[in-house]
């Protein structure tokens, strides 16, 4: 997505056009994305060294809360645009025998590159909200992630800029400008702990803000919020 001219103006600003210091992901909690899980993370550093980020988010929907995932509800036109759609998995000749279990492994790839090449082409045709739709078929020899090619860092530098919980996950840079680049953002002028913290219940007492204890019930207490304005 950094590397597309179509999401630039998203991802990119200033006048040499690099890409911006703070990126936020919003993402479906499923195992190939969810934020806790190892795979995941590897990549998020990679992305996080590779485009000097200050700050680096990928964040979920708890369970149930599906109809507020924005990724889920953007994916409703492409799957109208697939109404009555049949891919064939045997477009170049069947790859499988009799018994269903693939016997010709260089088939079976031109035969899912043929599915994905066209799911790409009747997606390029789709305007969502007014934007373009981008779609592209990858060779997966052409892919940027593989293993050999991902940055990464040790346990040591995790403890100090790496904090993940049940549905967030946040690479920081830290302060110290032997291990990380400058700063590039005001970020830290606002979250002065570096990470974000954990959104904690609050009721007004009569000696201040109070958090409740644990065995206490909180059906007083509400989360605070922030409201930033640009």
């Amino acid at each position: 997505m950094l590397t597309l001219k179509e999401f630039g103006v998203i991802t990119r600003s200033g006048i040499d056009r690099v890409v911006k210091p703070i990126f936020i992901f919003t993402v479906d909690g499923g195992p190939d994305e969810n934020p806790r899980y190892q795979e995941v993370i590897r990549v998020a550093i990679h992305h996080f060294l590779r485009y000097d980020f200050d700050a680096l988010f990928i964040a979920t929907n708890a369970p149930g809360r599906s109809a507020f995932n924005r990724v889920e509800r953007k994916m409703v036109p492409l799957s109208k645009e697939l109404t009555g759609l049949i891919l064939p998995h045997n477009h170049y000749g069947s790859h499988l025998n009799e018994r269903g279990i693939t016997i010709d492994a260089y088939l079976k790839k031109k035969n899912f590159k043929f599915a994905g090449v066209t799911l790409a082409e009747i997606w390029l045709q789709i305007i969502v909200d007014k934007f373009a739709t981008v779609a592209e078929y990858i060779e997966p020899t052409e892919s940027e992630l593989f293993e050999e090619n991902l940055l990464s860092m040790d346990q040591k530098w995790c403890d100090v800029h790496f904090r993940t919980s049940q549905y967030l996950t946040q690479i920081v840079k830290c302060m110290d400008n032997m291990c990380c680049l400058k700063q590039r953002s005001s970020y830290f002028s606002v979250v002065t702990g570096r990470f974000l913290p954990p959104p904690l219940p609050i009721t007004q007492t009569s000696v201040g803000l109070k958090m409740p204890e644990r065995t206490i019930g909180v059906t007083s207490h509400h989360f605070p919020f922030i409201v930033l304005k640009y």
